[in-house]
């Protein structure tokens, strides 16, 4: 009688942890539904037709991806998933944002992670899941437009890419495929320190190197960017030769910058003076 006793209590347990274990795999994933509105950078005014992709970096694929319309565009996220949401649009520079529902793994304070966009409003529905109203904001294309790399840096008086500098190249590359249409120039720029010619020489092969790595590595057509150096032509501050400045001052002419000069449709360039914005571009 005790042997069957035990017995029974022992499938008791058995079933008692499989019911236990089907609750566990059955409970709901908590869910954000994110709301995203696209503005102008410049006039602040809403961008209808914006093309919005989702992508799950977790999953590392892409998820969904919908059009700006009356007002926003709409997705569902998943508690423990990291995303990048990427505007897309016309004549517009792309803008990739970042929704991180996965960081409270790292730091237990906090819900959820953003960056390269703003959050407006947080709220509770009905349905018990979180509503997320956010924002990004896309800045329109102009020939010369030029925006600083950070970060890029080199031995002394090498042009080799370092792996530091090649991280920073490769966010570069991202922002290439990300603006398909746009073609730049990689200038390098040095401190006036040393002669004129010598920094001239040595900031057009650091420039050839940089835009070597990003054609080779990163695949980006060498019709999309060109090299140009410009040693200590193009000084930020009043740290010319002769002149006592102090390393910060010097650093701030050591840079790497990317100036756009040309927008191309269908490989054509276009220009782009006068024209306006096309909603909903999705390459």
């Amino acid at each position: 009688m005790k042997n069957i006793v035990l017995l029974f209590f022992f499938f008791f347990l058995l079933n008692s942890e499989g019911i236990i274990a089907q609750v566990k795999t059955t409970e709901p994933i908590k869910k954000y539904q994110l709301q995203i509105r696209a503005y102008d950078f410049d006039t602040r005014d809403d961008l209808e037709g914006t093309y919005i992709k989702l992508y799950n970096l977790t999953k590392k694929k892409l998820a969904d991806s919908a059009v700006v319309m009356n007002g926003y565009a709409t997705f569902m996220l998943e508690k423990g998933n990291d995303y990048d949401i990427l505007g897309q649009r016309t004549r517009y520079m792309s803008r990739r944002g970042n929704f991180n529902a996965a960081c409270y793994l790292q730091d237990p304070k906090k819900v959820f992670c953003v960056s390269g966009m703003s959050i407006e409003n947080v709220s509770k529905q009905s349905n018990g899941i979180d509503l997320v109203e956010g924002a990004i904001t896309l800045k329109k294309i102009n020939i010369d437009d030029s925006f600083k790399i950070e970060n890029i840096r080199y031995d002394l008086n090498k042009w080799d890419i370092r792996p530091d500098a090649a991280k920073e190249l490769d966010n570069l590359v991202q922002i290439l495929r990300d603006n398909p249409n746009i073609v730049v120039e990689l200038g390098s720029h040095t401190d006036s320190r040393a002669s004129d010619d010598y920094n001239l020489k040595l900031s057009q092969k650091r420039a050839e190197a940089a835009v070597k790595y990003i054609i080779e590595k990163g695949k980006i057509p060498s019709n999309r960017i060109s090299a140009k150096g410009y040693g200590e032509t193009k000084l930020l501050n009043k740290c010319d030769d002769g002149v006592a400045c102090t390393e910060l001052e010097h650093a701030m002419n050591r840079r790497t910058e990317i100036r756009i000069t040309g927008y191309l449709v269908d490989g054509v360039p276009v220009d782009l003076k006068g024209g306006s914005a096309v909603s909903g571009d999705r390459n």
